[in-house]
Formats: structure tokens, C-alpha cells, sequence
């Protein structure tokens, strides 16, 4: 299960903080240092696709991959490129060895990679070596002119590639309460990755809430706009609804069943 749980951390990482290769209680300190702050994104197609091999557990199946492509922009949002030497991407393959990617002296810089041998190169893997799960994750690392190297991580300057099923789930979805029927909407932010408007009780009420699609089975991720846990898991019926068999909100329900029924 291990690559399994290399998926819900990777998307997880989305809403981590920014940190740095030091102490995470000098992040700020850190950020000023390096001079200027940026910010990473990717096209909405950027992605490693694929299908895992029928009748095989989901961690040891081989996959076929039918999409690997990324395309993602490094710029600038705050500070100056007065003490900049340069910008390096470097890649690694699920936590190993950093490989360099590309470097540049101006932002924005643009990478576009367009095939899977091009994306795994230098990393010493293959397509059949790949499983759903596995990650290929970019970071920037900033270069000044006094010798210091710096790394953006998180959300200001990682960007992950993480090996999955095609997954197509946004759209409008109803669940029955006892008021009726009412309306959830999923939007997806990125491969596998979406967004519910409002937790599963809440129709409406913008308590958005996120959650990940692996090969059709679903898990919520704990993070939201208040402090108490929350947690789902669920799975993709064949008629296309979302059927989240367990889930709970803490302090207010525990082990609740919903469907969202696709319209």
C-alpha cells in the first residue's frame, strides 16, 4: 500500500505551507533571503495517465500510460532578481535522487515536457516500472550571487506528477437528505484531485472540502476551513455517482453514508 499513500500525500502537500531546506521556523526569514518569491503552476493537463492491469491489487498492478505531459511556469511574485544567479528545476522519483531539470536567470520560465521518456529520463525508471501511486516531483532552487541556494517547497515552488487512473468527476451532484434533494458541486483542481462546494450535510453552505480519486476509490482530505477532523472514503459506482461509504466530521457525526447522485 505503500505508493497507494504516496498519491493522497502528494495531493495533500497542495495545502501545506511554504518551507525551505533549513528549519521551518526561519521559513520567513528564509523567504526574505532568497531574495524574491515565486510561485509555480501547471496546465490542467499536466499529468502521468494511465491503466493499471486488470485483476491485479492496484499497487502491484503494471500500468499502461496513455497521457504523461507537463507544462508548468515558474514566476516571480514579490522581491527582485537583483542578487539572483540563477533558477534551477530539478525532478526526483519518489523521494530519490534530485536530477537537474533546467535553468534560467529570468522569470517566468516556461518547461514543457511532452512524452514519458523524457519526463522518467535520469531517473533510472521505466513505464513498466511504474505503479499508481508513484510520484515524479519538481522543485525550484534559487541561486544568488553570494553563493547561497535556497529551495521554494510546498505550493510556491513544487509542482508533483502523480502516477493515476483518468479520472473525470466534476460536475453537479444531489444528495437525498430528509429536506429533499440538494445540490453539491465537484470541481476538479487538478488530475485526481477536486473540490466539493460543501461538506456532505451542508448543502450550500460553502464549507468547501477536497478530496482525491485514485482508479475510482475516493478519500477526503482532512483539511478545511475549521479545526475539527474530517474524514470520507468512497468510491465511483457504475452509473457515475459518488457513493462516500463512511465519513465523519468530528464532534458532529461519525460513520455517516452518503450518496451524491450525478445529474
Amino acid at each position: 500500500m505503500k505508493n497507494l499513500k504516496n498519491i493522497f500525500l502528494a495531493f495533500a502537500a497542495l495545502f501545506s505551507i511554504v518551507a525551505c531546506e533549513t528549519d521551518a521556523d526561519t521559513v520567513a526569514e528564509i523567504a526574505d533571503e532568497a531574495g524574491l518569491l515565486v510561485d509555480v503552476t501547471a496546465t490542467s493537463n499536466s499529468s502521468i495517465l494511465g491503466s493499471p492491469e486488470a485483476g491485479v491489487p492496484l499497487e502491484d498492478a503494471l500500468v499502461t500510460i496513455t497521457n504523461a505531459y507537463l507544462d508548468m511556469t515558474v514566476s516571480q511574485t514579490a522581491g527582485t532578481t537583483d542578487q539572483l544567479e540563477k533558477i534551477e528545476i530539478v525532478k526526483s522519483f519518489n523521494g530519490g535522487t534530485e536530477i537537474s531539470l533546467a535553468e534560467t536567470t529570468s522569470l517566468p520560465y516556461n518547461l514543457v515536457i511532452s512524452d514519458l521518456t523524457s519526463l522518467l529520463s535520469g531517473t533510472g525508471v521505466v513505464e513498466a516500472d511504474l505503479r499508481i501511486g508513484d510520484v515524479l516531483s519538481f522543485r525550484t532552487k534559487v541561486y544568488k550571487t553570494d553563493g547561497s541556494v535556497y529551495y521554494y517547497n510546498s505550493s510556491m515552488g513544487d509542482y508533483s506528477l502523480v502516477v493515476n487512473c483518468s479520472s473525470d468527476l466534476a460536475g453537479t451532484y444531489a444528495i437525498n437528505y430528509s429536506s429533499g434533494l440538494q445540490n453539491h458541486i465537484v470541481t476538479e483542481l487538478g488530475p485526481g484531485l477536486y473540490e466539493i462546494d460543501s461538506m456532505m450535510g451542508w448543502p450550500g453552505a460553502g464549507y468547501a472540502v477536497t478530496f482525491t480519486d485514485t482508479c475510482g476509490e475516493l478519500s477526503l482530505i482532512d483539511e478545511w476551513q475549521y479545526s475539527n477532523p474530517i474524514y470520507a472514503e468512497g468510491y465511483v459506482d457504475n452509473d457515475g455517482n459518488i457513493v462516500w461509504t463512511t465519513s465523519g466530521v468530528d464532534g458532529v457525526y461519525d460513520g455517516s453514508a452518503w450518496v451524491m447522485y450525478k445529474q
